[in-house]
């Protein structure tokens, strides 16, 4: 399973940027240690003002526990949003079936 999750930068002060480091570190060594996350991108935008990653997860349950670790570790500093997301080789045979509702 993937998930995609992009974040948007809050106002920090140098105390909150130090803590926020800090906590991302953790959440890194973490990630490091666990054999159901594999990070597949991680994208930061030139402005400095968010940016988007993408963790594959061994299953349903990693995913979603991942994902809440990281919510409530760094909704202090970010704006954070999470979703699966689906390969396009994975995707196509949904699309193509949509494709053939459309058009009859």
């Amino acid at each position: 399973m993937l998930v995609q999750t992009t974040w948007k930068s809050r106002p920090l002060s140098p105390e909150q940027a130090n803590r926020m480091m800090s906590t991302w570190g953790k959440i890194e060594a973490r990630m490091a240690e666990d054999p159901n996350l594999e990070r597949i991108n991680w994208y930061i935008n030139a402005d400095a003002s968010g940016g988007s990653t993408v963790v594959r997860a061994a299953d349903g349950d990693a995913a979603h526990q991942f994902s809440l670790e990281i919510s409530l570790a760094l909704s202090e500093f970010l704006e954070l949003e999470s979703r699966v997301v689906l390969e396009l080789e994975t995707a196509m045979p949904g699309i193509l079936k949509g494709m053939e509702y459309i058009n009859g």
